[in-house]
């Protein structure tokens, strides 16, 4: 009998590339590390293949923005120029919109596509256009950028962003207006101008920061930029539909809601000692130590117990 999954994932595999950059990209622009975006163009060979389970979810982008394009449609809106290439030469900045709307005046405005976890979804379905800048979620933090930017090379005054619920379909929209952001779009291109010259120069800025938590997500952090540092141990790459389905529903339930804390004791139980990315979620388990005394308080030292257990977090990727 033909196994569907091998076949599946093989295919899968085949998709995972390393693309070379010839310019700055308009999706990464927001990105605040620029060591990055100087060696996503000048040391592409130094950025590791990413896995793929990685792979999997970046299928996923696709196949949502189709969909939700199919559902503009058929409630009678016109999704015009999809895919358009922009390049701005005096910036080295290229980008490609998922296309434009027209609105209610017939202008057409630039429109971005992004799917999300439900965990994301609620930290940002609530939240103003320009919350979005100081997002815990550095992808997050990049959105604003990229639209805006295309608002600039289009000439539009404002630009969207669709956001969808990768779990439930539930959408949101963040209207980016470009005159309140004009600031925050000339921090961008003045960064793209010091990235330029660093390229010209061929010279690469210096680390500034310590090993941080974005760091430990770039595949330029053990190859260039703190080559030898561990980050400890490494994580199981899982894509269990039952696992992401039981972490989806646990960011729906109410905190102290019964069925929330039964699938929490199951996820602890489960990857105890382990450390997982499932789906669009990250877990770490962690072993420490507690001491407890069973005897009167005079002589407690003399029988002190010694135990282990373990604390886990779970958070979105």
């Amino acid at each position: 009998m033909i196994d569907l999954v091998s076949v599946l994932d093989e295919a899968t595999a085949k998709r995972i590339k390393v693309i070379p950059h010839r310019t700055n990209w308009a999706s990464e622009t927001g990105k605040p590390c620029e060591r990055y975006l100087v060696l996503i163009r000048t040391q592409i060979d130094k950025l590791p293949p990413h896995d793929i389970g990685l792979q999997r979810i970046f299928d996923e982008g696709p196949v949502h923005e189709r969909a939700l394009i199919r559902e503009l449609e058929e409630a009678g809106f016109e999704v015009v120029e999809q895919q358009r290439p922009y390049d701005w030469k005096k910036f080295q900045l290229s980008g490609r919109i998922d296309g434009k709307i027209r609105n209610e005046d017939g202008k057409l405005i630039p429109l971005e596509i992004k799917s999300c976890s439900p965990g994301v979804f609620a930290g940002i379905k609530d939240k103003a256009p320009e919350e979005l800048l100081g997002s815990k979620y550095p992808w997050v933090r990049g959105y604003p950028a990229q639209v805006l930017l295309y608002c600039m090379m289009e000439g539009a005054e404002s630009g969207i962003i669709l956001f969808k619920n990768k779990s439930t379909g539930e959408k949101c929209q963040k209207t980016f207006i470009l005159m309140k952001n004009l600031e925050y779009v000339e921090t961008i291109l003045q960064k793209l101008e010091r990235v330029n010259a660093h390229i010209a120069a061929d010279t690469i800025p210096e680390v500034e920061v310590q090993v941080s938590n974005e760091c430990q997500r770039c595949g330029f952090s053990k190859t260039v930029c703190f080559p030898g540092v561990s980050f400890g141990p490494g994580y199981e790459i899982l894509t269990d539909e039952e696992w992401v389905a039981k972490l989806n529903r646990i960011a729906e339930l109410e905190p102290a809601s019964k069925e929330r804390e039964e699938l929490l004791e199951e996820v602890k139980e489960s990857f105890k000692g382990r450390n997982a990315v499932v789906g669009d979620w990250k877990i770490e388990s962690k072993e420490y130590e507690r001491s407890s005394f069973s005897v009167p308080d005079e002589i407690r030292q003399q029988f002190k117990e010694t135990s282990k257990f373990w604390r886990m977090t779970i958070e979105p990727l």
